[in-house]
């Protein structure tokens, strides 16, 4: 390689990855800035006292309904409260479905259900403003399939989530959290899942900083004589 087409990729390369190391250096200052208990909004984040089976509570057998689930490959049955109601959660290879526990009945968790377990794990003062019904994961539920987002009108601007399925908490978001989210993907470079740190462009990048180093040596010997030193 000519040595002037040398230096002329080493300076577009040059300027991709400096761009690159500039957004590095801006996320990481970010990081140390926010303050991680405001990310992770534990402030606004309240844990509900367990639930305890009452007595007399009526229970039907799962062997009087397990019946039409045939076909389908049963991986748990589990008992629980959603709210001051108890179900049996079914869990299948297709998902997972609520049941009565009194009679075996098929349950759903509706809009106002959730937003009364949103309520449950919030710790805040504001009013409850919208429960929404999200079918998948999202950039702020990531690994959660289908939840109810109970949004409440507080200055952080919360979010809860609790799964369709079950009923449980999965989380709660705020917009310092998505201020941290923006950043944490710029230093990923992963724009789609955020999370994953084996992206192409991460290999990509670190093999050209690689590549610009090496450049960089090579040219130093090319480009200076042993006479400049000895002036």
């Amino acid at each position: 390689m000519k040595l002037l087409t040398l230096r002329k990729l080493h300076k577009w390369v040059g300027l991709i990855v400096g761009l690159q190391l500039v957004l590095w250096s801006v996320s990481g200052l970010m990081f140390a800035w926010l303050d991680h208990h405001s990310v992770s909004g534990e402030a606004l984040q309240a844990s509900p006292a367990p639930p305890l089976l009452p007595a007399g509570q009526p229970l039907s057998e799962p062997a009087e309904w397990v019946g039409q689930h045939s076909g389908q490959t049963l991986h748990e049955i589990r008992l629980q409260a959603i709210g001051d109601k108890w179900v049996y959660r079914v869990a299948h290879a297709d998902g997972a479905e609520l049941r009565r526990a009194a009679d075996g009945s098929p349950y759903a968790i509706d809009a106002g259900t959730a937003g009364a377990l949103a309520r449950s794990h919030y710790a805040g003062h504001g009013p409850l403003r919208k429960v929404t019904y999200v079918p998948g994961p999202t950039l702020e539920t990531r690994k959660f399939g289908a939840t109810w987002k109970a949004e409440f009108a507080d200055e952080a601007g919360t979010a809860v989530y609790v799964e369709a399925d079950s009923g449980a908490f999965a989380a709660l978001r705020t917009d310092t959290w998505r201020v941290f989210d923006f950043f944490w993907m710029l230093h990923t470079m992963d724009y789609a899942g955020r999370d994953n740190f084996n992206n192409p462009l991460v290999i990509l990048i670190g093999t050209a900083g690689l590549w610009i180093a090496l450049t960089g040596l090579l040219l130093v010997f090319r480009v200076f004589k042993r006479a400049d030193f000895l002036r």
